[in-house]
């Protein structure tokens, strides 16, 4: 047990053992030859698809190239933008302020998960389509997540001692909380 808190609490361990489990899993898919079918192609051909549509000229597969570049973009930077807002503003109950109103938080959400649903149709047969336009959205993604990131932590310092005071604070916190509200459920039977 001492070994799986020790993975999920150090990301560095959990990020290494993940990167260790992708090399293996792509490796052992070596041993049925995907890394050499149609899927591994770059550029246009005869096989590859999207959404039935074949990409057989390099016009139509820059165009699904671009696309694909700029979708991932706007994606990626709207998903670290209005994704963590949803769930620390919005979903969690220690929020007490809201900086819209109601219906207009209500809006962004729902249009979110519209655009998400509609968008991953497109990523699935993108996805089912050739290995290039992986290669893309993650170059697009790597991209934009750095920019995002560092929004993320620009105003952060690193001290590993604060941190892990803080954390098991946030720990002890949820833990006396969870008391209390046991006690309080008690004294009202």
């Amino acid at each position: 047990m001492w070994l799986l808190d020790h993975i999920f609490d150090d990301k560095r361990v959990a990020i290494t053992l993940l990167t260790l489990w992708m090399v293996a899993v792509v490796g052992s898919l070596q041993s049925i030859n995907l890394l050499h079918s149609d899927f591994m192609t770059f550029g246009p051909s005869n096989h590859t698809r999207f959404m039935t549509v074949p990409i057989d000229s390099w016009h139509k597969w820059w165009l699904l190239a671009s696309a694909t570049f700029a979708n991932t973009c706007v994606t990626s930077f709207m998903s670290d933008a209005i994704s963590p807002w949803l769930q620390n503003t919005i979903q969690d109950h220690k929020t007490k302020f809201l900086p819209y109103h109601k219906y207009t938080c209500f809006m962004i959400s729902q249009l979110w998960d519209i655009y998400c649903n509609v968008m991953s149709i497109f990523a699935v047969a993108l996805m089912m389509s050739q290995i290039d336009f992986l290669a893309i959205r993650m170059a697009a993604d790597l991209l934009t997540n750095t920019f995002t990131c560092y929004k993320f932590m620009r105003h952060k310092t690193i001290d590993r001692n604060r941190y892990n005071m803080w954390s098991e604070d946030q720990i002890c916190t949820a833990f006396d909380r969870q008391l209390l509200e046991e006690e309080m459920l008690q004294e009202k039977v």
